[in-house]
């Protein structure tokens, strides 16, 4: 009964000292500079792209989970030029306050982009 009494006390620690979390990481409207002369086509509505990162005991087990490394993953997923409606994302998970994991997660539309000349001031 008292190793069935701590088994339950010990699934409960893990429950409680786990869990997730995420926070906004940025908007932005294109990842290239678009002007009135260029065009582009939608090719994939909500791409997503990703890249994680580990920490344990809050010491960084290889690189940090990257915005870039992301992006160019939405990209690479979809054959894409550059992305459009863009917003990020980190998303934390914590098992047993020892180890973290972190996402970042990237979001858009996927284009193909025509560049068509510098746009004239006036």
């Amino acid at each position: 009964m008292k190793q069935m009494m701590m088994a339950v006390l010990a699934a409960m620690a893990a429950a409680v000292l786990s869990g997730c979390m995420s926070a906004p990481g940025g908007i932005a409207p294109s990842t290239v500079p678009i002007t009135s002369n260029d065009s582009y086509t939608i090719i994939k509505r909500d791409a997503e792209g990703s890249d994680v990162g580990m920490t344990l005991l809050g010491i960084p087990i290889g690189p940090s989970a990257s915005a870039y490394d992301a992006l160019m993953d939405a990209k690479k997923r979809n054959n894409a030029d550059a992305l459009i409606n863009v917003t990020a994302e980190n998303r934390y998970k914590y098992f047993m306050i020892l180890v973290c994991i972190e996402e970042m997660v990237v979001t858009g539309d996927a284009i193909r982009f025509q560049a068509g000349g510098e746009e004239l001031e006036q």
